[in-house]
């Protein structure tokens, strides 16, 4: 992807393979791989990004037939000018996965969609685990093939990486029944295994965390026009910073701005889904697409962090409170 206006926009990440299982890392450099038959599962592959960047989203392109039946994602932040390698991956601190969950195709579906991991987390490593594959008759020898695989994000501005310490991603509490800034000190390159602390969180889009809204408040109510309002917020700021020079706040407004567009057009589908849930008086998806909404509302303030743009008079101007900022 390229730039579509002035500042940083969305754009594809390369990187190289590390990690492939027991095989060379070099057979999964071109994003393709096919499972030889016998091989075992879960197998673990660890990919290293040419420079440290937030990391929105990994797509994953499977076969229809060789399909995985889940596949896990984490995003790891190691030193800002190490050497990207298995090393020192090993010692990155890694947040909390993102779980695909894989089905068969369906008859009326021409081809097998791409799956999409919204990671949205700052690091310059990204762990995948892949669970063995869908039975199916078309795959006799249990293999997956992953035909391409896709990191999108936004690359950090070169005065941020030379100037300012990068931002981590709001820490998580790790205890017994958690995976949140963990290492990957148990992995192995000829281990298969995974380690075995790891919880599926159920949510219903992202699960945001540190931001919440204040009760009785304009942004506490419907979430388009909370994320509208902090828009405007920050297009003023955005104005302000390029009439006084300030490029990075001017470009890091302009980031957040565009991240809130996506996550936009996101909450306007799951309003239109909710509306035809409450006329097929269907009330329980009905709830799961507002709580979806809820969801998208409170990660895209987390993601584009708008308790460090905005100043604390600004934030209880408008309603929102966050954990760190108090």
């Amino acid at each position: 992807m390229t730039e579509s206006r002035k500042g940083v926009a969305l754009r594809e990440l390369y990187w190289k393979t590390l990690v492939l299982g027991s095989h060379y890392p070099a057979e999964f450099d071109g994003g393709r791989f096919r499972t030889p038959p016998g091989d075992s599962f879960p197998m673990d592959i660890v990919i290293g990004l040419d420079k440290i960047a937030n990391v929105y989203k990994v797509v994953i392109d499977a076969d229809e037939y060789l399909t995985p039946s889940k596949v896990t994602i984490r995003v790891g932040q190691g030193k800002l000018n190490e050497e990207v390698n298995y090393k020192n991956a090993r010692t990155s601190k890694f947040q909390k996965p993102v779980i695909l969950e894989f089905h068969r195709r369906e008859r009326s579906v021409s081809r097998l969609e791409s799956k999409n991991a919204f990671t949205d987390a700052v690091g310059q490593y990204i762990w995948i685990t892949i669970e063995k594959p869908i039975p199916l008759s078309q795959n006799p020898h249990n293999q997956i093939e992953i035909k391409k695989l896709t990191v999108l994000g936004y690359p950090l501005p070169e005065e941020l990486l030379r100037g300012t310490p990068v931002p981590e991603s709001p820490k998580l509490e790790q205890n017994d029944e958690d995976v949140a800034n963990f290492k990957m000190e148990n992995l192995e390159l000829e281990s298969k295994g995974v380690p075995k602390k790891e919880k599926k969180i159920e949510r219903h889009s992202y699960e945001g965390d540190g931001m919440s809204m204040k009760e009785e408040t304009n942004l506490s109510g419907d979430p388009l026009t909370s994320i509208r309002t902090i828009r405007r917020v920050l297009e003023q700021k955005m104005e302000k910073a390029n009439f006084d020079g300030k490029t990075i706040q001017a470009t890091v407004c302009l980031r957040a701005i565009q991240r809130i567009d996506e996550y936009e057009a996101r909450i306007e589908d799951l309003a239109t889904r909710r509306s035809r849930a409450l006329e097929a008086g269907d009330l329980e998806m009905a709830e799961r697409h507002r709580l979806a909404m809820i969801d998208c509302r409170d990660t895209v303030f987390r993601a584009v962090h708008v308790d460090l743009l905005l100043d604390r008079d600004e934030l209880r101007a408008i309603g929102v409170q966050s954990e760190w900022a108090d």
